[in-house]
């Protein structure tokens, strides 16, 4: 074998290498970006909904724990669009109450005749650490995690009053399976990464190929 055709070779041979490299990178990371979207899809539909929010109609409501309240029933219209129009599979709110040392809910975008939701005042006897964290300021997007529910990414918000002090957290879930979409878009940015380096590794051969010719 000339020495030419050995410098082809290991040419390939390296690239070929690289790009198995690249590929298994890829896959070792495209969960985790497709949960980083889907986190940021939540966060943004959050953030949307906390701007909505009346402070002062939603301290009463927290206050008083009046499902009779008509800021009740407005507040989960408004979050069952929102989950509709983003995907998501639901979104919910907790209070703290510090006196008691016990989390309650406030709200629930689930239908009420959903087993699965959570009427105002219903005790959180095993809120999250995210929860916590959210509620001390340090926010947290894009929780991969598991119930008896299902397998879901969440997002969480606080909720401040007019002092900028945080009272409540909002929770938003998406379903993993709706998380699939932008595992796609991953996937199509690593396919077409493969593709532009088996063009480059042609291009080395055909050039190599006419440079021997000539």
């Amino acid at each position: 074998m000339s020495p030419e055709k050995k410098k082809i070779y290991a040419v390939i041979i390296i690239a070929v290498f690289c790009l198995i490299i690249v590929t298994g990178v890829g896959n070792f990371r495209a969960k985790q970006l497709a949960v980083d979207l889907a986190g940021q899809r939540v966060s943004n539909t959050l953030t949307l909904a906390v701007a909505d929010f009346d402070n002062e109609k939603l301290q009463e409501l927290i206050q008083t724990q009046n499902q009779q309240n008509a800021y009740y029933g407005e507040l989960r219209a408004k979050l069952m669009q929102l989950k509709t129009e983003h995907q998501l599979e639901n979104i919910y709110m907790l209070y703290k109450d510090e006196q008691n040392k016990v989390w309650f809910f406030v709200v629930d975008a689930r239908a009420e005749d959903d087993p699965a939701h959570l009427a105002l005042g219903q005790l959180e006897n095993n809120a999250s650490s995210a929860v916590e964290n959210t509620l001390k300021g340090k926010v947290v997007q894009g929780e991969y995690h598991t119930t008896s529910l299902g397998t879901f990414v969440s997002s969480y918000q606080e909720v401040k009053d007019a002092g900028g002090k945080t009272y409540a957290v909002l929770a938003g879930d998406i379903d993993v399976k709706n998380v699939t979409e932008f595992l796609y878009l991953t996937r199509y940015v690593q396919f077409g990464i493969m593709a532009v380096s088996l063009l480059l590794i042609g291009l080395i051969v055909y050039l190599s190929g006419r440079k021997n010719i000539n």
